[in-house]
């Protein structure tokens, strides 16, 4: 009972610094991701989607959810860092949802190109890798 409270302790200790650590390097690697492809690929900085503000918001918004997730998943499931890959992969195919439906035209999004498809889908992935790396490190047993 006590080594499973101790353990509980660790994790919480180590949220308050991971939590807020995955979200800045996502945010600053989406930003990177975001600034290469204005200035390299040629990338129409207008688009609503890649737009710094929006870019910065919706990066901490998944990442939030992700956070919430992930606590939720450590407190009730049994084996929580398998299920919470099976998770961050099914937010992950959701968040992709979006430009795929918009470049195909289900979804409308005025602007979209091929470019910003791929910037985007980059801006996701990154997002996702990042945060699951992090994440997995507070599942793992303290020595």
């Amino acid at each position: 009972m006590a080594s499973t409270l101790l353990r509980e302790h660790v994790a919480l200790r180590k949220l308050i610094w991971v939590g807020p650590l995955t979200i800045v390097s996502t945010v600053i690697a989406n930003l990177i991701i975001r600034t290469i492809a204005v200035s390299v690929f040629g990338v129409p900085e207008t688009f609503q989607y890649l737009q710094a503000p929006t870019v910065i918001g919706s990066t901490i918004v998944f990442l939030l959810v992700a956070l919430l997730a992930f606590v939720l998943v450590k407190r009730f499931a049994r084996r929580p860092i398998q299920f919470y890959r099976i998770l961050a992969f099914v937010v992950l195919c959701i968040s992709l949802l979006s430009p795929v439906m918009a470049l195909v035209g289900l979804f409308p999004a005025p602007g979209m190109t091929l470019s910003i498809f791929w910037t985007m889908i980059a801006l996701h992935l990154v997002s996702a890798i990042i945060v699951v790396g992090l994440l997995t490190t507070l599942t793992r047993e303290q020595a």
